[in-house]
């Protein structure tokens, strides 16, 4: 029987000793130091000076990259300064490690792990398994309430090249081999996808829980979309539910638009349509880790839908950094009675200036949830901060 004992959104990682009886403090064979006492691992925040700042350096770093009057990939490359506002070592202190168990780093830059219970994250996610309690079980943060590795959790692509902050989108596969999806800009086949949380006087922590198995890469509008394969050892905190609105439950596919668009390569500017359809007239809503005015590090915001493409929909709403590769639902759907349809992957932001970034507000665009080359798994139509096997 399902039994879903986390929830929705998080990495909250609550783990300890490798077995009982144990003892795995000291230096390992990397030389990484390890602890024996159990920790919990628990909600990544910032501040709000920190996430504004945040917020302007990517603005900057967009209309630097690709010029206005342009769709931009919402991928957050960190730098230095960046990583030192979010708790982290450097660029290439962080590109010199992986991070199979719960790192973080003491003062002088020096890793250190923290084991992971015995059994893994056995008993922590969609499917059955022990009691989380007695397991000292692994489970991820993905926003304020919201456990488990699903829809809107905080992503990390740590690679020797570069550092990228996204979100995840939606699940994909059946219990035991999950995946989940994020932009295809945000890392390539074979990174490794890096999540955190924090221990102690919010000390930044890194775990490791998957791979980009494809990736598109940078496609552009309609033609961006990833899937990281979810290890083993951590298929069990998966749940499909995406933190703060529920679902998905199917994949919205109807096509048309509320507002037509002149579109040609990466300019994309509305103008009013004369004859609207009003099935299409949609609400988006979607959660992922974008900061700044006033919003925590994951939250739950909505858009209305300008345009559904075969490839591309459009809407406009609040966006900012992080929310690279989240997930959208809408909150009806294309046929009568039907709640919370996948409706893609938020991949692009229309630069018309700076006014984005100091409103938290504009011209979004996303992959159709259609496209992944994949099986969408369902969700439940009520979000939960513990998920519990009510239908659907």
């Amino acid at each position: 029987m399902l039994r879903k004992r986390l929830a929705a959104g998080a990495l909250a990682l609550a783990v300890g000793l490798a077995g009982a009886g144990t003892v795995l403090s000291g230096t390992n064979a990397s030389g990484v130091t390890t602890s024996s006492d159990p920790v919990e691992i628990g909600n990544y925040q910032l501040t709000a000076e920190k996430l504004d700042a945040l917020r302007l350096r990517w603005g900057q770093q967009l209309i630097d990259r690709h010029g206005t009057g342009t769709w931009a990939p919402m991928r957050f490359d960190l730098g230095d300064e960046e990583l030192a506002l979010m708790g982290l070592p450097s660029k290439d202190v962080l590109a010199k490690h992986r991070y199979p168990e719960p790192t973080y780093f003491d003062e002088s830059g020096n890793p250190k792990r923290i084991p992971l219970a015995k059994g893994g994250g056995k008993g922590s996610g969609d499917s059955a398994g022990g009691d989380p309690q007695s397991d000292s079980a692994v489970a991820a943060y993905a926003g304020a309430g919201f456990l488990g590795i699903r829809p809107g959790g905080l992503l990390l692509t740590v690679t020797d090249k570069a550092i990228g902050w996204c979100s995840f989108a939606h699940v994909y596969g059946t219990p035991g081999s999950y995946k989940i999806s994020t932009a295809g800009h945000c890392g390539k086949v074979g990174d490794v996808a890096t999540v955190i949380g924090v221990i102690g006087n919010h000390t930044p922590v890194l775990i490791d829980i998957g791979r980009y198995s494809k990736s598109t890469g940078d496609g552009g509008i309609g033609k961006d979309w990833a899937l990281i394969d979810i290890e083993p050892q951590f298929q069990d905190l998966v749940t499909p539910t995406m933190a703060g609105w529920g679902g998905p439950f199917g994949m919205y596919t109807a096509t048309g638009d509320v507002v037509a668009f002149n579109y040609s390569g990466r300019n994309l500017l509305p103008s009013p349509s004369v004859n609207p359809n009003p099935m299409l007239a949609q609400q988006i809503v979607h959660y992922g880790h974008g900061t700044g005015l006033g919003f925590l590090v994951g939250t739950p915001r909505s858009g209305t839908a300008l345009s559904w493409k075969p490839a591309y929909y459009t809407f406009f709403g609040a966006i900012s950094p992080g929310d690279s590769g989240s997930g959208s639902n809408t909150v009806t759907g294309d046929t009568v009675g039907a709640q919370r349809e996948a409706a893609g992957i938020n991949t692009h932001i229309y630069l018309d200036g700076i006014q984005p970034f100091k409103t938290g507000t504009g011209y979004l665009a996303g992959t159709r949830a259609t496209l992944v080359s994949a099986t969408l798994a369902n969700g439940q139509l009520l979000p939960y901060p513990a998920p519990v096997p009510v239908a659907p």
